[in-house]
């Protein structure tokens, strides 16, 4: 019997087989890579003597098996971790020893995973490496379903019995420990060089693996300071290649390739000037679209957005300290979203949220050049790499020694809300670029470290305008023309100015005195901005705390410029500052009320002087420094 196929019957029959054939590859595709987590070796079952095998990439992108020794299991190295010691062998491994970018390659044991090479020993003359356990990296991203709701604390003051507190201080010890954290299993280095060690002992400490930082389109000043930053967080920078894709910098590719033991790059910076900075690891473990990998934390940063990509190994550069791959960025992939304790975790084909950054520079040769980068949204890293993205940015373009003078005008744009906005003049002979970079920090980490919730930076732009010869200006005397003022009179100041070329000239300046102001002597105070604040800062004595967003926008957008001339006239009589803004001349019974010893409050300061008004003169061509002081009588 024949059957005869119809053309509808043909073509669903067809379609059929397409679909069937297409969920195929994709299961085959996720169990290439994926591994159920039943073909996890238990941790209390490995013995030394157990052999097992490796994975990690050594050249390109070819992943490739090295031996493994287990030598013992190392309990509480860390609060609540283990470590597998053991001893690496095979491929390169007998010549580099324990290689920085091979954090994260899993280690299997009778075809199970076992862990994450994470641990190594600086100069150890043997490649002798600590592995976390792999159940142990898994449980530590697992997060409770619903999220667990913590109730608010009760105290029942009825049952707290009187008693006496004694007063503890802080040792020595304990600060020097909390004043530099590194993630290190060890007491800090200037600690131990302050203990009775034998020098052969010192440097023998099981520690994370360094995660190589690959730099490119850096210059050396940019670098170095860079590298000062990362330095302590177990980061070493190298200086290569950019990055390696015939894609767009924020095109996602298809990444079913990636899996245990293939080479991951976490971006932090992209853009134009080949500038890119990445840190490169290794993938654990992948199940679905969900990756674990390096086996030990970044920055142990918690919830984070950042990108990765794939990464090409370029070389292997042996060393007497930590041996390194040298790997370049490739094609983008997908984002990590936590960075913990015991490693990173993300997810293949999710695109992450970067921050725009538009640089304009109008160069000191005349010209006007744009930059475009991208850069993560943290609220630790994105300060520092504005920062840094700024300074090498201008340090491309303009000389780093000599006389220069940067004018910088950055805008922060923020997403229902006003745009933070900034304006500085900075001149010298050697740190001026710096000083440029820095302006934008400040603001950026006042902003994200404030505790409001709903800040969304949408992009970031600057101005900055360069030209070599510096342009300082000081304030060498100030005069009246009068002693005695009346309420509402226009005041002229002359201000007599010298520059560092020894030219001296006067500007008048009229200040016009309120009407409300009552009789009696008046403090002026005719200075730079930067003395001012400095001042200003020393006499609070404490943090501004603002009470919204709204009034720390207003506060950054008020900070003082170094171009220009603030006069600022005070009393010598009681004010509050409450929330950050100042009141004076209240009446005595309202000020008693505040000031009450039966009341207290952090953001409440009481004053011995009063700050009634503050004109900032208009901006200037050079910085301005110096600072003095008049005398003013009221009369009516």
């Amino acid at each position: 019997m024949v059957f005869k196929m119809t053309g509808n019957f043909s073509k669903l029959l067809y379609q059929g087989l397409s679909v069937i054939i297409f969920s195929t590859l994709i299961i085959f595709s996720d169990s290439f890579f994926s591994e159920n987590e039943s073909h996890f070796f238990p941790l209390d079952q490995i013995e030394p003597g157990m052999k097992g095998i490796g994975r990690t990439v050594f050249q390109g992108s070819e992943i490739e098996e090295f031996d493994v020794e287990i030598l013992g299991i190392l309990k509480n190295i860390g609060p609540g971790q283990d470590a597998i010691l053991t001893r690496l062998s095979g491929g390169p491994l007998e010549k580099t020893g324990v290689l920085a970018g091979m954090s994260g390659s899993p280690v299997y044991v009778k075809g199970q995973m076992i862990g994450a090479v994470a641990f190594a020993f600086p100069f150890s003359k043997e490649p002798i490496a600590g592995v976390t356990p792999i159940e142990q990296m898994i449980s530590n991203f697992e997060q409770s379903e619903p999220p667990i709701q913590v109730k608010p604390i009760q105290i029942e003051v009825s049952s707290i019995a009187p008693h006496h507190t004694v007063s503890l201080k802080i040792s020595k010890m304990t600060s020097d420990l909390n004043a530099k954290l590194t993630p290190i299993f060890s007491v800090s280095e200037s600690l131990l060089q302050r203990m009775e060690f034998p020098t052969f002992m010192r440097g023998q400490r099981l520690r994370y693996i360094d995660t190589p930082l690959i730099l490119s389109g850096a210059t050396s000043q940019a670098a170095d300071w860079f590298s000062s930053f990362l330095k302590p967080y177990g980061m070493s920078i190298l200086q290569s290649g950019g990055v390696i894709s015939e894609l767009t910098n924020s095109e996602l590719v298809e990444g079913s390739d990636i899996g245990p033991g293939s080479s991951i790059a976490v971006q932090l910076i992209r853009g134009d000037l080949g500038f890119s900075a990445s840190a490169s690891g290794t993938v654990t473990y992948r199940q679905g679209n969900k990756i674990y990998a390096f086996g030990h934390p970044w920055f142990s940063l918690g919830p984070v957005e950042l990108p990765f990509s794939k990464a090409q190994v370029i070389s292997l550069l042996p060393n007497l300290s930590t041996s390194f791959k040298i790997a370049v960025p490739t094609d983008l992939v997908g984002s990590i979203t936590q960075d913990r304790s015991q490693g990173l975790y993300g997810m293949v084909g999710m695109k992450p949220k970067l921050i725009p950054l538009i640089v304009n520079l109008n160069s000191s040769r005349n010209s006007s050049l744009t930059f475009r980068y991208e850069l993560v949204n943290d609220k630790l890293l994105t300060p520092f790499l504005t920062n840094f993205t700024i300074l090498n940015t201008i340090n491309s373009q303009e000389r780093a020694f000599g006389d220069s003078t940067i004018q910088i005008a950055g805008k922060i744009s923020l997403k229902g809300f006003p745009d933070i906005k900034i304006e500085n003049l900075f001149s010298g002979e050697t740190n001026s670029q710096m000083l440029a970079s820095l302006s934008m920090l400040d603001p950026l980490n006042y902003l994200l470290n404030s505790g409001f919730d709903d800040i969304n930076i949408q992009r970031i732009s600057v101005d900055i305008s360069s030209i070599d010869e510096k342009k300082i200006t000081y304030l060498d005397r100030v005069w009246t023309e009068r002693e005695n003022v009346f309420p509402g009179e226009t005041l002229n100041l002359s201000i007599f100015l010298r520059n560092t070329k020894g030219e001296e000239y006067i500007e008048k300046i009229p200040v016009l005195i309120p009407e409300n102001v009552t009789a009696g002597h008046l403090f002026v105070t005719i200075a730079d901005g930067r003395t001012l604040t400095a001042e200003e800062s020393t006499h609070l004595n404490r943090s501004f705390i603002p009470r919204d967003l709204n009034q720390l926008i207003q506060a950054i957008n008020n900070f003082r410029k170094n171009d220009r001339i603030y006069v600022r006239f005070q009393r010598s009589e009681p004010s509050v500052l409450l929330y950050g803004e100042e009141f004076s001349g209240l009446p005595p019974s309202f000020r008693s009320v505040l000031t009450s010893p039966r009341s207290s409050s952090n953001n409440l300061t009481l004053l011995n002087s009063s700050n009634l008004f503050e004109y900032e003169l208009p901006a200037t061509s050079f910085v301005i420094k110096g600072r003095h002081n008049l005398v003013l009588k009221i009369v009516e």
